[in-house]
Parts: C-alpha cells; structure tokens; sequence
C-alpha cells in the first residue's frame, strides 16, 4: 500500500468511527455466549502454525495443510457467533467486508487460481482494515468488537494467503495484528481505578485496587498489609476486563511478536 493510500485510509476509517455515536455498538451487543463461543477456538494458535509455514519460506507440507483444515472447521463451527459479533461493529464498510470474507472462505477450495489469489489480497485488506479501525476509534465498546474478531479474519487470512502461496508480506500481515491487539489493550485498560487504603493508626495498613471497565464490571486486586506494601493495579485491570476481548489480545500479543522474522 503506498502512503498515500495509507493516509487516506486512515482517515476515512477515522472520520467514519468519529461520525458514530458510541452507543451504537453498545445496542446491537452480542450475548455473552456468543462472545464464550468465538474465544473457545484457539485462532492465536491456529494463527501462528500457518504463519510459521510462511514465514519459514514455505515449508511445511501436511502440517500445514493440516492447521488450515482445522481454521475451515472452526469457521465452519463458529461463523454464525463470528458473524453476530461482526454485526455489533458500528462502522458499515468494515463490518461488511469482514462478515463477507468469513461467508467466503468456506469457499476457498472451490475457487480457482485467480479468483483466489484476488481474494486472498482482497481479505487481507480487510483484516488491515479492520486493524486500523482499531486504532483510530476511541468508543471503546468499538474497540472491543474489534478485538473480538481479529482473531478469526487473521486466521482466515492466512490460510487464504497459503493456500493463494503468498509467502511475502506475511510479517507486514502479522505486524498488522499486533497493531490492532495493541490498540485493543490500550484502548480497554481501565482509567476508572482507585486505590484502596485502610489503616489503623500507625500500626496496620491494608490496600488494595479497584477498576471499573467500560461495560461496568470491576475488577478487585489482592490485598497487600503495610505501610509502604504496593498492591498490584494490573490484576485489577486484568479482573474487570475478563468480559471483553482485551484478555486474549494481551495473551496473542507475545505469540505473535515471537513469529515475526
């Protein structure tokens, strides 16, 4: 993608989060079990045996083959909860895009050379897209809709690109996804925390962190007792954002990092 195209994506993406007010999203939410159903696939690992093969410079053979049988299953398995999710992204192009190349890859093996190779680099700039939504949003109920997707159209587009043999780019692809998990646990870190203090004279000291998440949940550290203990404010992040997608974007963060070349 040259600079110009960059920027100008970026900012009708940013233009287009801007002009949506951030109950939007909340209204069309997808029920919790739709949300246990899509993080009951393991997309990060399915994500890193593809890309491992192409980055590796295509080596890989039934293995490979093997870790896109099973993205197909799971899409196959999961794509009407991928779907409801896709539907709550309040951003029209975006969510248009996804919800077409997750119905479109169940198709994959019945497309020939060329209408597959297009494809490929069609999903891909989806998924980048979406990544860049991502980041350019400040809703964080946005932000969260995202995060619970780019695992499965990541996977989908790796397995499209191997199947197309695009080795090349498959670190810009990955760089890509890291973006949009960074973005998401940036985006979905508490900033409503408090830090408890209850003391007793001089003589005892106990404190711990409260958090509160976007969608209200909270989220409570470990006590620690004395004067100068210091309670961890991370597990309390890390509590109150259990409901949203933030928890797997902090897990996908270091496996994806660790395939880049």
């Amino acid at each position: 993608m040259t600079g110009l195209a960059a920027a100008s994506l970026a900012v009708s993406i940013a233009v287009a989060g801007a002009g949506v007010p951030a109950q939007a999203a909340e209204t069309r939410r997808p029920t919790s079990t739709a949300n246990a159903q899509v993080f009951a696939v393991d997309w990060i690992s399915l994500t890193v045996a593809v890309a491992g093969y192409l980055v590796g410079g295509g080596g890989g053979g039934g293995d490979l083959q093997a870790a896109i049988r099973e993205i197909k299953l799971a899409i196959e398995q999961s794509k009407t909860e991928i779907i409801a999710q896709i539907d709550a992204i309040a951003a029209a192009e975006v969510e248009a895009c996804l919800e077409a190349h997750t119905i479109e890859f169940l198709n994959i093996d019945f497309m020939d050379e060329f209408t597959l190779r297009s494809w490929a680099q069609n999903a891909t700039n989806c998924a980048t897209q979406a990544s860049a939504f991502a980041g350019a949003v400040q809703s964080p109920q946005a932000v969260d809709k995202i995060g619970f997707v780019l695992g499965p159209i990541f996977a989908i587009v790796l397995a499209a690109r191997a199947q197309a043999g695009f080795l090349n780019g498959t670190d810009l692809v990955l760089q890509s996804q890291i973006r949009g998990y960074e973005a998401v646990v940036t985006k979905l870190t508490p900033t409503n925390c408090q830090l408890i203090v209850i003391s007793e004279g001089s003589a005892f000291y106990e404190k711990w962190w409260t958090c509160t998440a976007y969608n209200g949940d909270v989220g409570r550290s470990s006590p620690c007792f004395g004067r100068n203990c210091q309670p961890n404010r991370a597990t309390a992040e890390t509590q109150a954002t259990r409901n949203t997608s933030r928890p797997v974007a902090v897990v996908a963060l270091p496996r994806l990092r660790a395939v880049l070349p």
